[in-house]
């Protein structure tokens, strides 16, 4: 008797739990009346901004990208054959390199017409225009950064801008750590220090160079040029 009486005056769990849970509906009824309007605003504008997103890849992005990719065909083909004016500037019925990257601006094409519009104008000695289109060249392969950097700098250097040409011949060698690239745009950035007066910056270079990349062409030019400002006094 005495069993049955605890029993009996023992919490039952399950009613608690329905109690419990009873109540937290409750209480999430009573926040989503109180922030009705708010909850379905925000629910709105990521409905919104998916749908958004989705019809911009679907109806612009997409088509955007397949025309710049078949607009660039032919001044790619006039760039391997070394027809630069008509790869840069288009030949009157198909666009040049500088037309793509400013109609197609934001794909991979118009990206891609960015970097071979700066390196064609570097070789037509425009170098203003030349920094303009690889400053706005991305990438992230190592091989192609080093290079938009490198060409960054050797327009800088022509320019007589050199503080700007060392920055970004030691951004370009930076980029990638191999004995084709990284000695050749140190040993350009030691050579602008050295015409720009700050040996000491140079010297530190060319022994970098020495020590890091002794059997390239740029090693060993650079042991005679460390042997030549050692020898000085400054």
């Amino acid at each position: 008797m005495t069993k049955k009486k605890a029993k009996q005056n023992q919490p039952d769990i399950l009613e608690e739990g329905s109690e419990k849970l009873s109540h937290l509906v409750t209480n999430a009824e009573f926040f989503f009346e109180q922030y009705k309007t708010i909850i379905l605003g925000v629910f709105a504008v990521l409905i919104l901004g998916i749908g958004g997103w989705v019809a911009y890849s679907n109806l612009i992005k997409g088509p955007k990208e397949n025309k710049a990719k078949d607009a660039i065909v032919y001044a790619q083909k006039y760039f391997e054959a070394d027809s630069l004016t008509a790869a840069l500037k288009g030949d009157g019925m198909h666009l040049g390199f500088e037309a793509i990257a400013k109609q197609y601006s934001g794909t991979a094409a118009g990206n891609r017409a960015n970097f071979c519009a700066g390196i064609i104008n570097l070789r037509m000695a425009k170098y203003a225009e030349a920094v303009k289109y690889l400053d706005d060249f991305n990438t992230p392969d190592p091989v192609l950064t080093a290079r938009k950097f490198g060409c960054l700098g050797d327009a800088y250097a022509e320019q007589n801008q050199m503080d700007k040409a060392i920055d970004n011949y030691k951004k370009a060698a930076d980029a990638t750590d191999n004995d084709l690239t990284a000695p050749v745009y140190l040993y350009r950035a030691a050579l602008a220090l050295d015409q720009k007066g700050s040996k000491k910056d140079a010297l530190e270079l060319y022994k970098r160079i020495t020590t890091d990349y002794p059997n390239t062409q740029e090693g060993m030019a650079s042991q005679m040029y460390v042997a030549k400002l050692e020898a000085q006094t400054f």
